[in-house]
């Protein structure tokens, strides 16, 4: 068994000791010390993004990647899809189930959570059984980390962090107080609080505060203990998240799940989930990540794209400016449900509406509304700033007139 690259580039060739342990992780028989042991090698492997290559056959290398059940937040081994089948016998043979997973529903949209309702952000640990690891689960796995996308999103738009008004206007000590005050209405499992296992920030300190709440609490019964960290961060690059407080990033071993289809720059809100990997492990790691881009580290306005931030802050600048003069304006961002995910509304206190997009391309249909404005259709920012300011300071002016 050799660890390779992506382009089949040898790493390394694993010791017998390391083949035997993962033949007996494949076959299921591992316990205890050993199953750590063999955790923590494929977690060695996955976080360099390295495959491995199974020798058992003289004339072409069956390759593998180590895959985490979402289901379960435990790395089990994958046959890489179209790879050749293994030789007869050996412990690492293609399982049926693995196609059965992956062709699993996909996971459904991010959505409106309902307060008050159990979260399920993460299965609980299979009991041991013999056989070979697999992927089954993964279906339910992917609607779980789906969900943390959903909590996120949920939080931002019932704390009003999707909204922008120079009356509303919160320093980041109050929108942080607004998202721990929602999660109060989330339960991880039945009557037990989201905001009671969560952390605002993250760093060694926060996580091992949570760490120890976590390991001391009598409440979650037979379910898997875990918690969130919620924080600005600075970029999420592989498997790593990096913010202001550490150079060298925090690990975490799941999946990144981020809003709007495509990656986007820093500064991120960034909710993860935090657990132990196997049962009766006090070993905890951050399993998945959910991100939104937001306008800057001090104002968690949501952005879709990071070419709206310049024009953002001059519409918040604008808002600001026309409030001094008397015309109030509050600027809306849909995050959850909106037909056009890159859509901002600004509604004035005299009822005037204008729907605007700050992409530079259309990321769906067009509003079906009477004031809608692009963008990237006007010549400059400038331009573009008074267009909207007259749309607004007319009503002033008619109201006075």
């Amino acid at each position: 068994m050799r660890i390779i690259e992506k382009n089949a580039a040898l790493v390394r060739t694993l010791t017998p000791a390391e083949e035997e342990l993962l033949q007996g992780f494949a076959l299921g028989t591992l316990v205890g010390p050993r199953l750590l042991q063999a955790n923590q090698l494929l977690m060695k492997v996955r976080s360099a993004g390295h495959w491995l290559a199974c020798d058992c056959r003289n004339d072409a290398l069956p390759v593998l990647n180590v895959t985490l059940n979402g289901h379960t937040g435990t790395l089990f081994l994958k046959n890489n899809p179209g790879t050749v089948e293994h030789a007869p016998g050996c412990a690492f043979t293609k399982d049926e189930r693995e196609t059965a997973g992956r062709d699993a529903d996909p996971s459904p949209p991010p959505a409106w959570l309902p307060p008050d309702t159990p979260l399920r952000l993460i299965g609980d640990f299979a009991r041991a059984s013999p056989g070979p690891a697999n992927g089954a689960g993964d279906g339910a796995g992917r609607r779980e980390q789906q969900r943390l996308l959903s909590l996120l999103l949920t939080l931002i738009e019932t704390s009003g962090l999707n909204l922008y008004a120079t009356h509303l206007k919160k320093d980041l000590t109050g929108q942080f107080a607004e998202l721990r005050g929602v999660a109060g209405r989330y339960p991880l499992i039945e009557r037990v609080p989201a905001s009671n296992y969560l952390e605002t920030r993250l760093d060694m300190k926060h996580m091992m505060m949570l760490k120890a709440r976590l390991r001391e609490s009598t409440v979650f019964g037979s379910h898997r203990r875990h918690g969130l960290l919620l924080d600005c961060v600075e970029q999420i690059k592989g498997r790593k998240l990096f913010n202001a407080r550490s150079e060298d990033g925090f690990d975490f071993q799941g999946h990144h799940l981020f809003w709007g289809g495509s990656k986007t720059p820093g500064p991120l809100l960034a909710l993860a989930l935090y657990s132990p990997t196997t049962a009766g492990s006090h070993y905890y790691e951050l399993i998945h990540v959910a991100s939104v881009p937001v306008l800057s580290r001090g104002h968690l306005f949501p952005v879709y794209r990071d070419e709206e931030r310049e024009p953002l802050k001059m519409l918040v600048s604008l808002i600001d400016w026309m409030a001094s003069k008397g015309v109030k304006v509050l600027m809306r961002r849909p995050v959850i449900g909106g037909q056009v995910m890159d859509e901002l509304v600004l509604t004035s206190d005299q009822d005037r509406v204008l729907s605007v997009s700050l992409t530079e391309q259309p990321m769906g249909p067009e509003p079906d509304t009477e004031n809608f404005k692009r963008y990237a259709d006007f010549k400059s920012l400038d331009t573009f700033r008074k267009y909207v300011a007259g749309f607004f300071m007319r009503e002033r002016e008619g109201a006075t007139s």
